[in-house]
């Protein structure tokens, strides 16, 4: 019976690999599968333009006609001068490519630090689900944020490899991962978090790696300095990591999000597999301090900024295989057969593929990815831009804020602007305090308006400062559509 039932057996392995492959597959393209280009991309792409066409590296902004800083410190110079090579060698569809890569490249890692740790394969096929789930919002269009998704799971795979092996050499990559890292990304703090609290957390249990870790984070903070900024770069990020952000939605916390409405599914997504997370973590037999550091740290980053939220989709994918494994194998050495702890698991994933269907009735099931970069003009203001260039409209232009990349790309030089999405490292502090409060309707928001020279607004129609505008004697409106309106000085020639 032993030699007739073995051909059955590995028939239903190699069916249970294919299925499960598939439908990993389809969950990939499903959640990953966007086209819409995101108001970022269009700043990366001015920069590595100057880069590569003009052919210096602009130290000071040269887009702006408001007050900017003395100089420019672009922490995503190396995203900007990679994507314009590509996209003006390979065309758009290599952006898409290189994304889907570093998406790849990244699941991987998960399965990979997972599998490391001693996580049943099932658990970690079970896991990557939801974790895919919640890191796909952060790869809904091409930036440069998918580079500081995809090193920092590097950087723990390579810190858990060597606490599992007590193998220092592997450390000597670490401080090469953060040259790389911080020119791609200002997040490259969040790799030497992990560095030092891997320091921390084995130092506390007196582990002998504690010391090398602690050697190897100096190194590697010290190998950030290798960058075009030098010094001025840690002055940036200690000032930027202090800043408060009110007026970007990816940097409200989560309360803010649910409250205001923002984001809702993956919020909500996030708060629940953090409650899982840690009750797990606490209430498994074998603790390990430097795990529970790491919990807790990624949940309080994601609690208080809700684009942190990707960092526990990480974590939760590399650490919860192997909690579930541990409480499966308790739980059957207690002679129950039931495998109940795999059955939640399953229902879990599946309730949430299920919510985000819910959430987001518009999300197609497909198996072919799709390589295009969409500017829709449901969001851009492609009509307005067309307009002005058609009636050779140049001037200073004071944007909706979304907007303001987008016009760099398409109206420069031609045109300058007020104020656009890299406002904290152009702008002075006071001048985008000044421009939200003009952006938002709110007191004293004609200051921004009659304080500098501005020669036409493009604003979002509908908007509190649309209704305000109109009121204004000294502009009056020369274009509207359905997404933008266009005002002009009234003493502005054309």
């Amino acid at each position: 019976m032993a030699k007739t039932s073995s051909p059955i057996l590995s028939f239903c392995k190699y069916l249970l690999a294919i299925v499960l492959g598939s439908s990993l597959y389809l969950l990939f393209i499903t959640f990953f599968n966007k086209s819409f280009a995101d108001y970022d991309l269009w700043g990366y792409l001015s920069f590595g333009r100057v880069f590569w066409q003009e052919g210096f590296f602009p130290y000071k902004d040269i887009f702006a006609y408001t007050p900017t800083k003395s100089l420019w410190v672009y922490h995503e110079w190396l995203t900007g001068t990679v994507f314009f090579g590509l996209i003006k060698y390979l065309g758009p569809a290599s952006l898409q490519l290189l994304r889907y890569i570093i998406a790849i490249l990244t699941i991987y890692l998960i399965y990979s630090t997972a599998r490391k740790r001693g996580g049943s394969l099932f658990y970690v096929i079970i896991i990557l689900i939801p974790s895919m789930l919640l890191i796909s919002f952060g790869y809904v269009a091409v930036r440069a944020q998918i580079f500081t998704f995809f090193f920092f799971i590097l950087t723990l795979y390579i810190l858990e490899c060597s606490k599992m092996t007590e193998d220092r050499t592997i450390l000597r990559w670490l401080p090469f991962i953060q040259v790389v890292w911080c020119n791609f990304h200002g997040g490259f703090v969040a790799g030497l978090g992990l560095i030092f609290l891997f320091a921390l957390g084995e130092g506390l249990m007196r582990k002998n790696m504690a010391l090398s870790y602690l050697k190897w984070g100096v190194i590697a903070a010290l190998a950030t300095l290798i960058n075009p900024y030098g010094i001025e770069y840690w002055l940036y990020t200690i000032h930027a990591l202090s800043m408060p952000r009110p007026d970007i939605t990816e940097w409200y916390s989560a309360l803010t999000a649910l409250k205001s409405h923002v984001h809702v599914f993956p919020v909500t997504l996030f708060m629940i597999m953090s409650l899982i997370t840690l009750l797990v973590s606490l209430v498994r037999k074998k603790k390990d301090v430097t795990e529970l550091l790491i919990i807790a740290t990624v949940i309080f980053l994601g609690i208080a900024h809700i684009r942190h939220n990707i960092l526990l989709g990480l974590t939760f994918g590399a650490y919860m295989p192997v909690y579930l494994s541990e409480c499966a194998y308790e739980w059957n050495a207690k002679g129950h057969s039931f495998k109940l702890i795999g059955f939640l698991s399953i229902v879990f994933s599946t309730l949430m593929i299920g919510a985000c269907f819910y959430f987001y009735p518009k999300t197609k099931i497909t198996f072919i990815p799709d390589f295009r970069i969409v500017v829709s003009s449901d969001y851009y203001p492609t009509k307005a831009i067309q307009w002005m260039v058609t009636n050779n409209i140049k001037g200073k232009i004071l944007p909706h804020f979304e907007w303001g990349e987008y016009l760099i790309w398409s109206c420069y030089p031609d045109c300058r602007l007020a104020m656009d999405g890299r406002y904290e490292t152009v702008y002075r502090d006071n001048v985008h305090k000044e421009y939200f409060d003009f952006l938002y309707g709110r007191n004293g928001w004609n200051v921004f308006l009659r304080k500098y020279p501005h020669d036409i607004v493009l604003l979002k129609r509908g908007t509190r400062t649309h209704s305000l505008m109109i009121n204004e004697k000294d502009w009056h409106v020369v274009y509207y559509d359905l997404v933008s309106v266009v005002f002009m000085r009234k003493n502005l020639k054309k």
